[in-house]
């Protein structure tokens, strides 16, 4: 613990001058397993430690970071003096705001990420492996396992002293299939905060065989057809279009920055009345999940959009400030190294009342698209194009054939003001996401929903 020395810095970076001073001390470990067609690639392990020093004065920031304990008020006056250096090229002036808190969380698991050693993670991955390419027409497979165990501290001059410890599991896997010059891929994933008992318990092999499978039976798909249809999104693809498409929209950085198409939009109908979005860290067990965020504020479940009307936006220490509202405790940092910026958790649609198959009763004719291979969001425009990993032609409420090179592509707030229905089977996914070069670990959810008109083709 180095709370007495963060304590006495931030008081001294106060006497120094600066309004606000944050002190933040991170310890991590971890192991990376990457194998290729049951050839290990990838065996490591890795550690590191550090401060971050944040300063502010006069609507400006000073940044510092070390590994070394004596260097640590040094790095503090150094974010002091870039702070002041660079107030002298501000001109939007604001008061940062902040309050009082101690709180100190560690996370329980099951089986201690420790307690396990390298050869018993990597012959995982390989028993994997073997599991996924025992199926014909199985061209290459790729699967990676991964784990990370954190202690954070946080202390500022408001009087924030937070502590965190927390693991997080992250395992995944990609078959690709070949026949005839046409090749397929599929992915199956397992993630979550805990111990190994997450990938243990997220059958690893059977995830293998699962993207296998899928893999192959797209090779007898046909490619989807091009036009507007009537659609069902499936909760992976559900998940990705709020998360990319709408949640960055709702980081208000983001909106400060005149780069949000939601700008000016709180208190107005943007989507349909099923239509709920939430983010949440404080779910149990999800990869994106925390009980402080990195600026040392609590946890908390945010409703950002209620029966289709825009509540409001996700928030850190200074975007609050300067919309003159509170942290939504949504300041996240990759890294000891770098300063807390406004970052999504656990972002998903929430929940509604119907089945999958009165979605599909509810279809003539229309497409079920299913899982993300890629795709690409402007903010600022509301534009969005996503590529799903698979589908289905629905005709007359039956599934009729499997379709691959399923693309979708349109305006955000037109798909979700066209939502005709939202299931009750929330599910999530993790992953990592990125945004001004750091990447932090969050989970995307949502059922499956059912949309009146999404326009199909045009992305190869």
């Amino acid at each position: 613990m180095h709370f007495d020395k963060m304590r006495k810095l931030a008081s001294l970076g106060a006497d120094l001058g600066a309004e606000f001073v944050e002190m933040r001390y991170e310890r991590a470990q971890g192991v990376t397993v990457l194998a290729e067609d049951e050839v290990v690639r990838v065996l490591s392990y890795g550690e590191s430690e550090g401060f971050g020093i944040r300063a502010f004065f006069k609507g400006a920031w000073g940044f510092s970071s070390t590994q070394r304990l004596d260097l640590l008020e040094e790095s503090l006056r150094n974010a002091v003096k870039l702070a002041k250096l660079s107030s002298k090229m501000k001109k939007d002036v604001f008061e940062m705001r902040g309050c009082y808190l101690v709180g100190h969380s560690k996370l329980y698991a099951k089986i201690d990420l420790e307690d396990v050693s390298m050869e018993e993670k990597a012959k995982l991955v390989l028993e994997a492996q073997r599991a996924g390419r025992k199926l014909d027409r199985i061209k290459s497979i790729t699967t990676r396992y991964s784990d990370e165990k954190v202690h954070k501290e946080v202390v500022n001059n408001f009087g924030v002293e937070t502590s965190l410890d927390t693991s997080r599991v992250s395992f995944m896997t990609r078959s690709y299939a070949s026949e005839g010059g046409i090749t397929e891929r599929a992915m199956e994933t397992a993630t979550g905060t805990g111990g190994y008992e997450i990938v243990l318990e997220g059958d690893p092999l059977g995830k293998a065989e699962e993207a296998s499978r899928r893999a192959i039976d797209l090779l007898s798909a046909r490619s989807a057809p091009s036009g507007k249809f009537k659609a069902i999104l499936d909760p992976k693809l559900g998940g990705v279009f709020i998360h990319e498409a709408f949640g960055h929209a709702s980081e208000a950085d983001l909106v400060l920055a005149g780069m949000s198409l939601l700008e000016g939009k709180v208190g107005q109908k943007i989507g349909a009345e099923l239509v709920q979005v939430i983010d949440d860290p404080t779910v149990d067990g999800l990869f994106g999940s925390y009980s402080f965020d990195d600026e040392g504020m609590p946890a908390r479940r945010k409703v950002i959009v209620e029966g289709g009307v825009l509540k409001g936006f996700m928030h850190n220490l200074e975007s609050s400030s300067r919309m003159n509202c509170e942290s939504t405790g949504n300041g996240r940092t990759c890294s000891y190294d770098a300063p807390p910026i406004v970052r999504m958790s656990n972002t998903f649609i929430d929940r509604g009342d119907s089945s999958l198959d009165e979605m599909l009763s509810e279809m003539r004719r229309g497409i079920y698209a299913l899982g993300s291979l890629y795709g690409y969001t402007n903010p600022a425009k509301g534009q969005f194009m996503f590529k799903a990993e698979e589908g289905w032609l629905v005709e007359k409420a039956e599934l009729k054939q499997r379709l691959r090179e399923v693309a979708l592509s349109g305006d955000i707030l037109s798909m979700l003001m066209n939502v005709e229905l939202v299931g009750k089977d929330l599910s999530f996914q993790g992953g990592y996401c990125g945004k001004d070069g750091q990447t932090v670990p969050v989970s995307i959810g949502s059922p499956h929903v059912l949309v009146r008109e999404v326009v199909f083709g045009g992305m190869g």
